[in-house]
């Protein structure tokens, strides 16, 4: 199972994402990343499983998402 790191605007947004996921199944959680790895707030979710419907989900729902990478 592939594992990516969605960084968002704002920790509020991660925090919401994860939680709308997890109400969606999804194995998520959230990690600080490390300070100047990415722009952002610090915070990512961290996803298990397939990418395509769960960024649909956060993109429906307003999440801003600034970046996706798949973690090895």
């Amino acid at each position: 199972m592939k594992k990516y790191v969605i960084t968002t605007g704002s920790v509020t947004y991660a925090i919401k994402g994860r939680d709308l996921l997890r109400k969606h199944g999804y194995n998520v959680k959230i990690e600080r990343i490390a300070s100047g790895a990415s722009s952002g707030c610090g915070y990512s979710i961290i996803l298990n499983g397939e990418l395509e419907e769960a960024e649909s989900i956060l993109r429906n729902a307003g999440i801003k998402i600034l970046e996706i990478n798949e973690k090895m």
